[in-house]
């Protein structure tokens, strides 16, 4: 593996070699899928790059109710008893399209350095890379959502009510704060969604 190679983060699963599993840790990095496992002096090793990968899958079987399958053009691979395989496999799709994107537009993966720093001692274990998938993943779905520019970023957001003079009443949704825009969209589907530019609010 390359040295300048960044992990994003690791999880406990079980990889199924023939039919036998082998209980390890998936390794998900900017470039590549890995597993590895070592039980009674036997050694299980498997290395994907993100761009050969087809198809991901996760899947449920009589024997395992959760299981992700990993499809390249030559072969199909098998993961499953994971702790959190939603939080898994949303990392990998993320890792796979962002290799993807790389491809296609020959750029590499910069990290977002305006987002703020992580503590020191902060309680759950986050690596920079993964938190910067997460907040890229939210903006992404954010200018989706309100046909926003492809550079908005998305700063936060929150629960509010929106009063609408034309018909006099309150409406449930949430506010959206970015680079900007300040954005409303109701909780009930297509009721009301509203989009203000920065440079047109007077404080």
């Amino acid at each position: 593996m390359p040295e300048e190679e960044k992990l994003v983060n690791y999880y406990s699963c079980s990889y199924w070699k023939g039919k036998v599993p082998r209980q390890g840790w998936v390794y998900l990095s900017i470039n590549h899928l890995c597993f590895y496992s070592f039980l009674m002096g036997r050694e299980a090793k498997l290395v994907i790059r993100w761009v050969d990968i087809t198809q991901l899958e996760k899947n449920a079987t009589l024997l395992f109710p959760d299981m992700i399958k990993v499809s390249t053009r030559s072969n199909e691979h098998f993961f499953s008893v994971f702790l959190n395989i939603s939080e898994t496999f949303k990392l990998m799709e993320q890792l796979a399209n962002i290799a993807m994107r790389q491809l296609l537009d020959n750029e590499g993966f910069e990290q977002d350095r305006s987002l703020p720093k992580l503590k020191k001692k902060s309680p759950k274990k986050v690596s920079a890379l993964k938190r910067d998938l997460d907040a890229r993943a939210k903006s992404e779905r954010y200018r989706a959502l309100f046909r926003l520019p492809k550079d908005e970023k998305l700063d936060g957001h929150t629960d509010c009510t929106l009063w609408t003079p034309f018909n006099k009443m309150h409406i449930l949704g949430q506010m959206f704060v970015s680079t900007n825009y300040i954005c409303f969209t109701s909780k009930e589907e297509n009721l009301c969604s509203l989009i203000i530019p920065l440079r047109e609010v007077n404080i």
